[in-house]
């Protein structure tokens, strides 16, 4: 028995110690590891937008929540000039989430987009970061191949000067939207939604447009001109009394229109939204 309580507590020390040791690699490497993803990020926005790396971006930070994260988008200038605007994009892809920036064109298009961190499986849903090479194999070879540095993946390229309606799947490269990859039917469609639920946000934005958004506390609408936003959810004390209420209320008047359902056969279909 002594020789039990002493393997335990040697194990114990042992984890103690580890976890010590790993809560002071993080909080000395923590600063530096988010400091490289900012910069990251901006070099990102800036060949997203391709703009000049001299342009300062001012970032708006949203009531809304999107796909699980706070919304901000941020308004590019170059002296003095708008530039574009961009934001960060999630989508749930096969192996785990999707970042992607956006660049936004004033006109409302999409200037470009850069994926900045995926999981997803190689060959397949990592081909949303291939890059169509045209030096051959002898090139490479015989040391005469082309320095590729900047090639922009051909998926991303895509996604160019398309609005909010046209970020849909095609079935050919003649027709204007996006062509999933195949056998990355998954990885094409997280990018693809995230990018456009993200566009039609912040256009809402910036014209100053009704556009339903995710919040902590039930569904918001974007701000408008006079800085008002529009709670469609209603009040969320109002929502608990009204879902006590409703529960009761909603059996009774269940039953009454489901008697009269059945007698109708000219009912309407129920719509899913």
């Amino acid at each position: 028995m002594g020789n039990f309580f002493k393997l335990v507590g040697t194990l114990t020390i042992i984890a103690l110690i580890a976890s010590y040791g790993l809560s002071a690699v993080y909080n000395s490497t923590h600063g530096i590891t988010e400091k490289y993803k900012r910069e990251e990020e901006v070099a990102a926005r800036i060949e997203a937008l391709a703009c000049s790396p001299d342009a300062t971006f001012e970032q708006t930070i949203t009531d809304c929540m999107l796909a699980g994260h706070r919304f901000e988008y941020f308004t590019a200038y170059d002296s003095g000039e708008l530039v574009g605007y961009s934001f960060k994009a999630y989508g749930k892809g096969y192996s785990g989430t999707i970042e992607t920036i956006v660049g936004v064109d004033p006109n409302g298009t999409i200037r470009g987009i850069k994926i900045t961190d995926q999981k997803e499986t190689p060959g397949l849903g990592a081909r949303i970061l291939e890059i169509e090479s045209k030096n051959t194999l002898w090139a490479v070879l015989s040391g005469n191949a082309k320095d590729e540095t900047g090639v922009r993946p051909w998926f991303q390229k895509r996604f160019d000067q398309l609005a909010p309606d046209e970020l849909v799947k095609v079935e050919s490269d003649t027709l204007k939207g996006i062509t999933f990859i195949t056998g990355a039917t998954i990885s094409s469609e997280a990018v693809t939604n995230s990018v456009r639920r993200g566009l039609e946000l912040v256009l809402a934005f910036v014209e100053g447009d009704d556009a339903p958004c995710e919040s902590a506390g039930g569904t918001m609408v974007a701000e408008d001109d006079d800085g008002a936003a529009d709670d469609t959810a209603g009040d969320a004390v109002e929502d608990v009394a009204g879902d006590a209420a409703g529960d009761v209320a909603g059996d009774v008047a269940g039953d009454v229109a489901k008697d009269a359902a059945e007698e109708d056969d000219a009912g309407s279909p129920e719509v899913v939204r």
